[in-house]
């Protein structure tokens, strides 16, 4: 028997062994787009942002922190309107978006809620907002887009003064 043969492809099978042991898989960050916030009014102490989160990779990603320079604190909220007519808020306490998932915030949903802002949100200006997700070693930073406060107000505005 050929000892050094036997040794080379044993430590060759081990070495092999350990890294398919110690690799992790794979995966994509998430990916925010569509990402925008109202206007808020003067002395506004709160404002709320939307975006679509979409998880290109193949694990669930859970989402850990989420903040902004822009205000005191920053939470997840889900509202809807029911049948008559009333809205309802409430907290929403973790997210987690599921492997080739994505997951839509959007008026009366889902919602980014800016907590204590520091400052009125002007439109045309953006907003950061700072995410982690489990197994990210990076945050991943959005720019929010500020509207109105009223969809096409900016339209009429300009079409009044022609």
């Amino acid at each position: 028997m050929n000892k050094p043969f036997w040794t080379a492809r044993a430590l060759c099978l081990l070495a092999l062994g350990f890294a398919a042991g110690v690799a992790r898989p794979a995966h994509a960050d998430v990916v925010a787009t569509e990402a925008w916030s109202r206007a808020t009014t003067p002395g506004a102490t709160t404002a709320v942002g939307y975006m679509v989160l979409t998880n290109p990779g193949g694990e669930e990603r859970k989402l850990l922190k989420i903040v902004s320079p822009v205000c005191d604190m920053v939470t997840l909220h889900r509202s809807s309107v029911d049948s008559q007519g009333v809205s309802h808020m409430w907290p929403v306490g973790s997210l987690k978006i599921d492997a080739g998932a994505t997951v839509r915030f959007e008026p009366n949903g889902l919602h980014v809620m800016f907590t204590g802002i520091k400052a009125p949100f002007q439109v045309g200006t953006r907003v950061p907002l700072v995410m982690r997700f489990e197994g990210d070693d990076q945050d991943i930073t959005v720019q929010l887009e500020v509207r109105p406060l009223v969809p096409g107000a900016n339209d009429m505005h300009a079409h009044n003064m022609q």
